[in-house]
């Protein structure tokens, strides 16, 4: 969706701009900006070609039926059923490329653009796809660079005997592109270290949001309501807040407070969601939440809209956090861990409070001090909703995006 909208904003100022999908379709809540491209290194392609020699090998019918949108998304839905194993190994598989079992995949990107002629630029939309970026700067001869977008938390998941070997590779991959372009100054450092690049390879462009339509609520919600909106699962921190809601209801000073959850789920988060429901159901408060999976754009803006106080106590630090923007662009305060990027958004907009993950207790108490004060949190969120427009709209993002790496002159590019 990051990707889309930040396109869509380049094709307004006259560039011609391709999205390819890679491993998924994508999944959008706005219209696509480069509808019936095909799909690369689909996933499940990529899965029995590590698997199976064989299909390493097979026509190219079968692999475009193996590619299909709808197939794919069924897939994509049991998420869960790949085993720790089978992800380290694939990871390892994705990043040797051209030296690997997925060769087959990389000739298919190259084979499209040579077909398709070459572009002024290429954006990889994470810098996990440096294996194929690699090929394309060297084949293209194009400047290529790559997103970095909270890689690390994926690969410090993967078993010890694939996350050192996957580590090294990016690795030295990603020093054969242009450079890095890092969504907040910490995971531009952080990844800098990491990867072992030098500072004159880390850009920053902050990620952004398409703010129009979007108008700021004037008047103050009727009743109190501390809201979530994310990846429903336990890493985005949805436990953690409900535990801070139970004990805000349990103060008795909030008679009228609710929780609205709403978010992203697949069948593998489905048991956690569950035991959440189930938590407050036991603390009797049946009818002081509601749980909205999957929301559309518009079910998102009215959403964000009604909440007095959002937040989401992310375990791991952040690389960005487009939910963060979203909920501001709302008129909504934020209360966020003072980790990762967040302090840097906190500081940019004025638009929220911090909290310290490490202290017990300084969730609520955070909490606490907007919701007991509807008129300041108000003031907040009309800040945040201003700070975004100027600072994170895809309407001016765009265009620093084509003065930092494109030619001076770039109408029409690709």
């Amino acid at each position: 969706m990051r990707d889309n909208s930040l396109a869509r904003q380049l094709i307004s100022l006259g560039h011609d701009v391709t999205m390819l999908p890679t491993y998924l379709p994508h999944f959008l809540d706005e219209e696509d900006a480069s509808p019936d491209q095909p799909i690369f290194f689909g996933g499940i392609n990529v899965y029995l070609q590590h698997k199976f020699s064989l299909f390493r090998h097979t026509p190219q019918w079968i692999d475009k039926a193996f590619d299909s949108k709808w197939l794919l998304r069924k897939a994509a839905a049991r998420s869960g059923m790949t085993s720790s194993k089978d992800l380290g190994e694939i990871t390892l598989s994705t990043f040797r490329g051209e030296d690997g079992p997925l060769v087959k995949e990389v000739n298919k990107v190259l084979t499209w653009f040579k077909e398709q002629g070459s572009p002024d630029i290429l954006f990889l939309s994470t810098i996990m796809l440096a294996g194929i970026g690699k090929v394309l700067k060297r084949e293209l001869n194009i400047p290529v660079y790559g997103f970095l977008q909270g890689e690390d938390s994926f690969l410090d998941s993967l078993l010890p005997e694939y996350r050192v070997e996957a580590w090294k590779l990016l690795s030295q991959d990603v020093s054969k592109l242009d450079g890095c372009i890092a969504p907040s100054r910490y995971f531009g450092t952080l990844m800098r270290d990491r990867l072992s690049l030098s500072p004159d390879k880390i850009k920053h462009h902050p990620n952004g949001i398409t703010t129009e339509g979007v108008t700021l609520n004037d008047e103050t919600p009727p009743t109190r309501t501390l809201g979530y909106l994310a990846r429903l699962c336990p890493l985005k921190g949805l436990d953690i807040l409900v535990d801070a809601f139970i004990e805000l209801k349990d103060s008795g000073k909030y008679d009228d407070l609710a929780l609205k959850i709403a978010g992203g789920m697949t069948d593998e988060d489905e048991p956690f969601v569950e035991e959440q429901r189930s938590k407050l159901v036991r603390a009797g408060l049946s009818k002081h939440f509601t749980r909205s999976p999957n929301i559309s754009r518009d079910q998102k803006w009215t959403f964000l809209k009604s909440l007095s106080v959002f937040s989401v106590p992310a375990r791991y630090p952040e690389a960005f956090g487009l939910y963060v923007v979203e909920a501001m662009l709302g008129g909504t305060p934020v209360v966020l861990p003072d980790t990762g990027a967040f302090p840097e958004i906190i500081e940019n907009t004025k638009g929220g409070k911090l909290y310290n993950p490490e202290t017990t207790g300084s969730l609520v108490e955070t909490l606490d001090e907007l919701l007991s004060d509807p008129v300041e949190a108000k003031t907040i969120g009309a800040r945040a909703h201003h700070s975004v427009r100027e600072k994170y709209a895809n309407e001016k993002l765009a265009e620093s995006l084509v003065q930092d790496f494109l030619a001076p002159n770039p109408v029409n590019q690709k």
